[in-house]
């Protein structure tokens, strides 16, 4: 059953994310930010936000998740840990094992308009959403995100664990290594990104609007093919949302 919160965790597997929450709306102004294996700053922010009832995203390990939520209720507050599928939204899932974080991501586009759209959350992995114009979620992909990619290719091939420079053009044929590496990571996010809005399209027969969100979406958005929406928040907007829902 829901809790009508007013504060929404977001648990990454690398970041924690939170924000107040007021009448299913999230307070932009009141969004932090820490590491979800050392959420001090979490903590910290407690004692300024007076809320009551926190509401969980999590898709981090499982014992992270309950670390941080016996933090919370350590404070006092009442803590609704959120599955998916587990209340009505907008959009419901494709299928039961799709993670939160997705099934969060995609409420908010969906209230803002009719029309199909996809979500890029770019961070430890990328994934792609797709929801059509009748709100069905249709699936999406999962990609490495370039982080993983690349600690995925040093492992195997430990010689190319170099320092990376800033990427600059990535278009440009690199001239060393480090270079080579740092271009070579973006274009292959950017490239599968705008690989899986064409498929997403022919899915539908129609034109998709492309929403981006995660770590490395500011750094994508301008290598990709056609123009998207950079909304950094939109799991804590989803969980906002999920906080008036039954």
């Amino acid at each position: 059953m829901s809790v009508s919160a007013d504060l929404v965790v977001d648990i990454g597997h690398a970041r924690i994310k939170w924000g107040r929450v007021h009448n299913g709306l999230l307070e932009v102004g009141s969004i932090g930010h820490g590491q979800t294996e050392s959420p001090n700053a979490l903590v910290t922010a407690l004692d300024e936000m007076n809320c009551d009832h926190a509401l969980l995203s999590g898709q981090s390990r499982p014992e992270s998740v309950a670390r941080i939520a016996d933090v919370l209720r350590q404070a006092g507050m009442q803590v609704d840990i959120m599955a998916t599928g587990d209340r009505g939204l907008p959009v419901a899932p494709a299928y039961d094992s799709l993670g939160c974080d997705r099934w969060l991501g995609l409420q908010k586009p969906r209230l803002e308009g009719q029309d199909p759209f996809v979500v890029v959350d770019s961070g430890t992995a990328i994934t792609v959403d797709l929801v059509d114009g009748n709100g069905r979620h249709r699936g999406g992909w999962i990609m490495a995100g370039i982080r993983a990619a690349r600690g995925g290719l040093f492992a195997c091939a430990p010689g190319l664990d170099v320092p990376l420079p800033k990427a600059a053009e990535i278009d440009q044929p690199a001239r060393e290594t480090g270079a080579a590496l740092a271009r070579g990571g973006l274009m292959l996010a950017a490239g599968g990104i705008d690989r899986a809005v064409r498929a997403a399209e022919h899915a539908v027969k129609d034109h998709v609007s492309l929403w981006l969100t995660g770590g490395n979406a500011a750094e994508l958005a301008p290598l990709l093919e056609r123009p998207a929406r950079h909304e950094q928040h939109l799991v804590l907007h989803g969980l906002a949302i999920a906080t008036q829902a039954k």
